[in-house]
């Protein structure tokens, strides 16, 4: 046979044991020690974002400084370096093969000069006659290029055979 099993749930409770009540005690203290550094990580990170933020604003404004103004010899600096890109930038192949491949024969170029400062050409040329001058002038003028082809002298050479006419054409180019 099967003992009996008698079971009393209204009897006296055991006491935890000392160890158990000290290491409750010691898990408490490490707790609320936790919870302190973490309130102080916390306070710690805060104040490491305030600095952050203040170095942020302080960079930004030494980005953002007011430059002083130019010395003359940085002026004249930055205007020789400004002349020299505007030579630099001159569409010379397309300026030369439009000037050059004019489609009649009756016209020779004697010099071409710049203003880079003004996107001009000064071209100087001789033409068979004044006929084949204003050909040439409509001619650039018709220029995809070139704008504002304008007549500044002309000279009829009587002295010379054929009396050619000797004249002088500013023109404007357009800028890329």
């Amino acid at each position: 046979m099967i003992p009996r099993l008698d079971l009393d749930f209204s009897g006296r409770r055991a006491t935890p044991p000392a160890g158990g009540i000290i290491l409750l005690c010691v898990a408490a203290v490490l707790l609320l020690a936790s919870g302190a550094r973490l309130w102080h990580a916390h306070a710690e990170n805060d104040r490491a974002q305030a600095q952050l933020e203040a170095v942020r604003q302080q960079t930004m404004a030494s980005r953002h400084v007011v430059k002083a103004p130019l010395t003359p010899a940085a002026r004249l600096a930055e205007k020789q370096s400004q002349s020299v890109l505007r030579e630099l930038t001159v569409p010379w192949q397309d300026l030369f093969s439009i000037v050059e491949d004019y489609p009649d024969h009756d016209v020779a170029l004697i010099g071409i000069d710049q203003n880079p400062a003004q996107s001009q050409i000064r071209i100087t040329a001789e033409a068979k006659n004044f006929d084949a001058m204003i050909a040439y002038l409509k001619y650039l003028q018709s220029s995809v290029l070139l704008r504002e082809a304008v007549l500044n002298d002309h000279l009829i050479e009587t002295n010379v055979p054929g009396k050619p006419v000797r004249f002088q054409i500013t023109a404007v180019w357009r800028k890329s």
